[in-house]
């Protein structure tokens, strides 16, 4: 990724983070509420850098699940995921075990989501086999 990418990503997050703090906090709430989390979640949420929100599709992919599938046939599973993980202060530690290939192995050491995901894990012959509408 260039420099000039990164600026940008970066600006666009400042960007965001100011639009939400000129929001009053009805339209703050209401917002949120829209996309079933709370106020501080969503600051979270929208914080994260990119490089953080491939983490969970990542992390999903070496444990066997497919991230797009879960997002259509459970996006609240998906979205209390990514709550779990823009909470996270293990991101770099998720980094380097993914690029190591260790994440399968290792991620119930430090991952938010390790109980939701060997729920997933051991639930996916009946998740992955609903059709998706």
């Amino acid at each position: 990724m260039h420099l000039s990418e990164l600026a940008q990503r970066w600006w666009q997050r400042q960007t965001s983070l100011r639009e939400l703090d000129s929001l009053s906090r009805g339209a703050l709430r209401e917002l949120a509420g829209d996309v079933a989390v709370n106020e501080a979640d969503l600051y979270n949420l929208i914080s994260r850098s990119a490089s953080d929100d491939e983490l969970l599709p990542r992390l999903l992919a070496s444990t066997g699940l497919d991230a797009d599938r879960l997002a259509l046939q459970q996006p609240a599973v998906m979205r209390d995921m990514a709550v779990v993980c823009a909470g996270c202060a293990m991101t770099q530690r998720c980094r380097r075990e993914l690029d190591r290939e260790g994440a399968a192995a290792n991620y119930r050491q430090y991952c938010g989501n390790a109980d939701t995901i060997g729920a997933l894990r051991r639930e996916r012959p009946r998740w992955t086999a609903l059709r998706t509408v």
